[in-house]
């Protein structure tokens, strides 16, 4: 008998817990409270020119736009949507043109990501501000590796993989963006070959607020929200 909607809500983080080694619900409780009144949230900018894309290895692990490997989409992460809710977020991207790649073993998608082609900025309620792309831009984004998968190279081998299909899109540089606490997948973009070229920044001081962007010497035109 499925248990009333707001029992399960309260033990889905607990669940997660057990079966994927989530941190600790206190450390989570004062982690929250130190990012809610003293922290630094920095969104980095990177970049790859289409013309260096013939020098990085050539996967070919995940299927395009398979939309029914969805049905195996797990919450695994409070960093994701529940899966109705993620669904319908894949529908919206489907309809907006983006191109939608996963692997899936047996009755689990292992890992899946996103390709958008034609690609003109990155905005980000959180910071309050809006990265503008060139004119020729594509992007990749929201990528996800499941808990049990992780170890085997399947973000490197996705982001190669992609951006041997971004040169049909006829753009002529790719962006892909990543909060600077997350360092696993920035050591990955890097060792791909992603470029740095800036970060959007907010800086929260108790009850004061700052936000801004920083170049790394380039062009780097962003604006507030």
């Amino acid at each position: 008998m499925p248990l009333p909607a707001v029992l399960q809500d309260s033990l889905d983080p607990l669940v997660r817990h057990w079966r994927y080694g989530e941190r600790s619900l206190t450390f989570k409780i004062l982690q929250a409270a130190r990012k809610r009144f003293w922290y630094t949230s920095e969104k980095r900018v990177y970049d790859f020119p289409v013309e260096q894309i013939d020098r990085l290895p050539h996967p070919r692990l995940l299927r395009r736009d398979r939309f029914d490997d969805l049905d195996y989409y797990e919450r695994t992460s409070e960093s994701q949507l529940p899966p109705e809710a993620y669904r319908e977020v894949a529908r919206h991207r489907r309809d907006q043109g983006e191109h939608f790649y996963s692997l899936v073993e047996g009755d689990r998608l292992l890992h899946y990501g996103w390709l958008v082609p034609h690609h003109d900025r990155e905005e980000d309620a959180k910071l309050g501000q809006v990265f503008f792309a060139p004119a020729g831009s594509a992007a990749l984004r929201d990528f996800f590796t499941h808990p049990l998968a992780r170890g085997r190279g399947l973000y490197f081998k996705a982001l190669c993989q992609l951006l041997h299909e971004v040169p049909a899109t006829g753009a002529r540089r790719v962006f892909i963006y990543v909060y600077a606490d997350n360092a696993p997948s920035r050591h990955v973009i890097e060792k791909v070959g992603f470029r740095y070229i800036g970060s959007m920044v907010k800086e929260a001081r108790l009850h004061s607020h700052r936000r801004y962007a920083v170049s790394a010497g380039a062009e780097f035109p962003t604006a507030l929200l």
